[in-house]
């Protein structure tokens, strides 16, 4: 019981956040309707790593998705 209250106050896990990152790349890009550029290099992304900016993603946007993955990966 400890151990697992201690994993939550460190965070969500890799494996929560790569889950989030890839709801998150869906929402963003099949819900928003964002262009086919940005959807697509936001989909050859590694989803094990943070979002980063690119040539067709802004710093704003990719700072805006990491922080909405976050938030979905804390979500019980």
């Amino acid at each position: 019981m400890a151990r697992r209250k201690a994993a939550r106050a460190a965070g969500p896990s890799d494996e929560s956040l790569r889950i989030a990152r890839t709801i998150t790349y869906y929402q963003t890009c099949l819900d928003a309707a964002v262009p086919h550029e940005t959807a697509r290099e936001l989909w050859a992304h590694d989803m094990t790593h943070p979002f980063e900016a690119g040539e067709h993603v802004s710093a704003t946007m990719a700072r805006a998705l990491e922080l909405r993955a976050h938030q979905e990966a804390k979500t019980p």
